[in-house]
């Protein structure tokens, strides 16, 4: 009988997902990428600079989804297999956390904190198409397809996924998911006041919140659908509340 094989400390578990780049940094590249060109309403930004209209807006925006869609369909299989079963309190959770995010986004705002900084597109279908046209609900229901389904995915993917596995190795694939160390909580803080810095308290505040699942569940999915019924709930506050900064 042979002699078994010798342990090697070095060897670390690979926890996926399967293709890990790919899968984890690709869509959010092509998110990022593919808004690169869209107006705001400042006028401001590279639009602004190549005098693309605020009018623009929703043909831009229809590109930049069919652009990162076709990146997530590109992973469909990898990314499947690696997400896990949903359990069932994270979502109630996402959905309750749209209350602090209201409030202490709206308070910075109120305190002039970092106004033109991270300026949201603010684009009212209803306005813009002029009442409620069957454009301005088409419209809606692609951006809603946009703030609830593919920017959870791709943002998860990418922060929870690949930034707060890399900031421990390298090999954040073989990172175990939802590992919370100094550095992975760092990581998270940083990117929640760089891509959200008009929503600074309530971004930090949220994004932790969602870390803790993570490490609770240690599921992809559940960090996904978190994210996915906070902004499900933000999308109809705006809707009821024509509060439109706010997306």
């Amino acid at each position: 009988m042979p002699a078994s094989a010798p342990a090697d400390s070095s060897h670390k578990a690979d926890h996926g997902p399967a293709r890990p780049w790919e899968v984890c940094v690709v869509p959010f590249a092509v998110f990022l990428l593919a808004g690169i060109l869209e107006p705001v309403p400042s006028g401001g930004g590279l639009a602004g600079s190549l005098g693309i209209p605020y009018s623009a807006y929703p043909v831009l925006y229809a590109l930049r989804l069919a652009a990162t869609l076709a990146a997530l369909v590109w992973v469909q299989k990898p990314l499947a297999a690696w997400l896990g079963r949903p359990t069932w309190w994270p979502p109630l959770v996402g959905l309750a956390l749209v209350v602090p995010w209201v409030v202490l986004a709206t308070l910075q705002r109120q305190l002039g904190w970092a106004s033109l900084l991270g300026e949201r597109s603010a684009f009212d279908p209803f306005e813009a198409f002029g009442g409620a046209t069957p454009a301005a609900w088409a419209f809606l229901a692609l951006r809603g397809l946009g703030l609830v389904i593919v920017v959870s995915i791709v943002e998860e993917l990418f922060l929870r996924g690949f930034l707060m596995r890399y900031v421990v190795d390298e090999q954040f694939w073989k990172v175990p998911f939802g590992m919370l160390v100094p550095a992975a909580l760092g990581a998270c803080a940083v990117y929640a006041l760089a891509t959200h810095p008009a929503e600074a308290v309530a971004a930090v505040a949220w994004f932790a919140v969602v870390s803790w699942i993570a490490a609770t569940t240690r599921k992809p999915i559940d960090c996904i659908l978190t994210h996915a019924a906070t902004n499900l709930a933000l999308g109809v506050y705006v809707l009821v509340t024509g509060e439109w900064w706010l997306v």
